[in-house]
């Protein structure tokens, strides 16, 4: 009688912790994830910094005139690229020294354009990271 009550226990305390298992897996396979929230427009703009345009020769011929927005990972970064001007010009015409027309038509070659200038952008950078560069102008002839 002994053992069929060890027997009878063991297997409720199995059901219920199967049944536990079971529970949780659920809970998680239909659980919504939740998206990280991004930055607001605004806070992107507190963030971040407008060059002028800029124009120069492309390495195909022809030239480009190009502005971007600059998004930093804190205000230090900000305040440190705008004093900086001069050395992201730099990048910019050694970067687009470099490209062909069909490269600056292409998104593609944009992609690259700007992941390249941010790259070397960070290199740069003492006070913080450059996030994301934006072209928000582009004029190619």
């Amino acid at each position: 009688m002994k053992a069929k009550l060890k027997v009878i226990i063991i297997m409720a305390l199995s059901a219920i912790v199967l049944l536990g298992v079971i529970w949780f897996g659920l809970t998680q396979l239909t659980k919504k994830e939740e998206k990280p929230k991004g930055l607001s427009a605004d806070e992107i703009v507190e963030t971040s910094v407008e060059t002028e345009m800029i124009t120069t020769n492309l390495g195909s011929g022809g030239y480009i005139q190009l502005r971007f927005r600059i998004q930093a990972s804190n205000k230090d970064a900000v305040e440190e690229l705008t004093e900086r001007n001069f050395q992201v010009r730099n990048i910019v015409l050694r970067l687009a020294a470099s490209m062909t027309t069909e490269e600056a038509k292409s998104a593609n070659g944009m992609i690259k354009f700007e992941e390249d200038m941010k790259n070397q952008l960070n290199e740069l950078l003492q006070s913080g990271t450059v996030i994301r560069v934006y072209t928000t102008d582009k004029i190619i002839q």
